[in-house]
């Protein structure tokens, strides 16, 4: 199993350490797919509750790696005022984003429970690819280097939250004909995902990534990086 290889890999180079969050996620994914395997029962009550009950839990700690990631790849970006604002109005932006999909398109053959459920999973997901897109873009943004293991942990979480989203999606709006694309757009982006995390952790991590961007963090540069970027899209639009 690919994510039982991620947790022995974490715990021989020490990255748990690091990413605690990230760490526990792995593990309860081997404890939750081995406790599947013994249930043994797809079309079974307790399986799909406890299937359904692992999901929250995914989600939860699925956040706080997420959260982890930000807080450590951003960390010294705090004392800019505007920085704290990003989360909040990033996440506000992805809500409506997501309240709106239903009222858009209006689930079919679903019953209200699993419509409940699909439309929760669907909210969580553009969360989920919102705090990657904005992880990537302030990368992007100050020129940060991508080798870093954060970032790997953010590209596989963006992989695993596209494929669930757009599988859900397809569920929602197209009804049981679609169920088989839910099924397998949800399992192969989240193996892609395992994939990405183990290519990211496999190689040794750069040492002190942000020794040539400690500059980057003084107001006046940022304006400078600002008004550089400012000019590249002036650029793509001039004719």
């Amino acid at each position: 199993m690919l994510q039982s290889c991620l947790a022995v890999l974490m715990a021989r180079r020490g990255i748990y350490r690091r990413y605690p969050f990230f760490f526990a996620y792995t593990a309860f994914a081997v404890a939750a797919e081995i406790t599947k395997w013994f249930l043994n029962s797809p079309s079974s009550w307790t399986y799909f509750w406890f299937a359904w009950g692992c999901e929250a839990v995914y989600v939860v700690l699925g956040f706080l790696a997420i959260f982890e990631v930000f807080n450590h790849v951003f960390e010294a970006f705090n004392h800019l005022v505007w920085f704290k604002f990003l989360l909040p109005v990033t996440g506000a932006i992805m809500l409506s984003i997501a309240i709106l999909i239903p009222i858009v398109h209006p689930a079919v053959d679903t019953v209200p429970l699993l419509q409940g459920m699909l439309f929760l999973q669907i909210a969580v997901r553009c969360l989920q690819l919102g705090l990657f897109f904005l992880i990537f873009l302030l990368a992007r943004f100050f020129d940060l280097d991508y080798r870093q293991y954060a970032f790997g942990i953010a590209a596989g979480f963006g992989i695993a939250a596209a494929g669930i989203l757009l599988g859900t999606l397809a569920r929602t709006g197209g009804g049981l004909k679609f169920l088989i694309f839910f099924q397998y757009a949800s399992s192969v982006s989240y193996c892609v995902a395992v994939t990405v995390w183990l290519a990211s952790f496999v190689r040794p991590e750069p040492e002190d990534p942000f020794r040539d961007f400690r500059h980057l963090f003084t107001p006046e540069l940022f304006v400078q990086h600002l008004e550089r970027y400012k000019q590249e899209v002036k650029g793509i639009f001039r004719p």
